[in-house]
């Protein structure tokens, strides 16, 4: 476990790499296994997701679902699904009323701005126009919230969002965020969307060097191998059986020592990542610094946890 770390599929993250199209084609899709696992991989209930899916995260399901929707429609393929998806979405779309169902970090400007896709792909969604007058005026309020803010929080915040925001988005500053191994917040889906609108070779090679890594779903947020690795030890330690993996944890601290003096962006620009390092690495023994000089880019980006892990 501490040497190969695993993620689970992001069906979400899956669905927007399959939309973006080929540059020799814009009627092909750049990536068509992930076309075909999304073909491949819809639950019997008709959505795309957990397959032991809690009650209580009905939203993360209708995302996942409206995304796979529209990956399929997009390029013509899978009526059957597309079909099924539709009538879960029906199904369960008053869960989005339901207090008791946890909301996904962006719900509320995700969801309505993957309906305007909907829209623009001439896709008749099962929901009433009061549904619809609903979630936009809870995504214009969220959005009314950030841009009075105007914090640098609230401007990554919108920035990770940035594969639903459509023309409300500012791609010159979003491309701000983009980090050294070509992504968007770790995320595969923002990263796509920053494909599909600019071509930006960065992106591409962040997106196929994933697919070579995981085949042809991808996780939700990558790399996580720091915060994986560091949540192990914290478990361990907790548990009081840390004494038994003193090699491995020894491996994982001078490995996280290292990236720490180096100011890699896995640790740097990710605020629990930071917390959680510094106090591993300060409780046994290591010399670490409360004081981290940032680049510009590091301070607007750490004010920010990357959401994509709460998709």
């Amino acid at each position: 476990m501490f040497d190969k770390i695993e993620l689970s599929v992001s069906s979400y993250d899956t669905a927007w790499v399959a939309m973006v199209p080929s540059p020799d084609s814009p009627h092909a899709p750049l990536f068509p296994g992930c076309l075909k696992w999304l073909l491949d991989n819809q639950l019997d209930d008709g959505s795309w997701g957990l397959l032991l899916l809690d009650p209580s995260l009905t939203k993360d399901a209708l995302s996942s679902t409206l995304a796979s929707i529209l990956a399929l429609k997009r390029w013509g393929v899978g009526e059957r699904q597309v079909k099924k998806g539709l009538h879960f979405i029906e199904s369960n779309f008053g869960s989005i009323y339901d207090e008791k169902q946890r909301s996904p970090i962006g719900f509320d400007i995700i969801f309505p701005g993957m309906v305007e896709y909907a829209r623009d792909m001439d896709l008749v969604l099962p929901l009433t126009s009061r549904d619809l007058d609903t979630i936009f005026w809870y995504r214009d309020l969220e959005l009314e919230r950030c841009y009075r803010s105007n914090s640098n929080g609230s401007k990554a915040y919108l920035a990770s969002l940035s594969e639903a925001m459509g023309g409300l988005g500012d791609w010159k500053t979003i491309m701000n965020y983009q980090r050294k191994n070509g992504s968007l917040f770790n995320s595969p889906s923002t990263t796509a969307a920053a494909l599909i609108h600019l071509q930006d070779i960065s992106c591409l090679n962040y997106l196929q060097m994933l697919l070579m890594k995981y085949g042809d779903g991808v996780p939700t947020i990558y790399p996580l191998d720091v915060y994986t690795r560091l949540q192990m030890v914290e478990n361990l330690q907790r548990m009081g059986v840390d004494r038994y993996f003193n090699k491995e944890i020894e491996r994982v601290l001078d490995e996280t020592y290292r990236q720490w003096l180096q100011g890699d962006e896995e640790i740097i620009l990710d605020l629990t990542n930071c917390a959680l390092a510094f106090r591993l690495l300060r409780t046994s023994g290591y010399d670490v610094s409360s004081g981290i000089k940032l680049t510009k880019t590091f301070r607007v980006q750490s004010v920010f946890r990357c959401t994509s892990l709460m998709r």
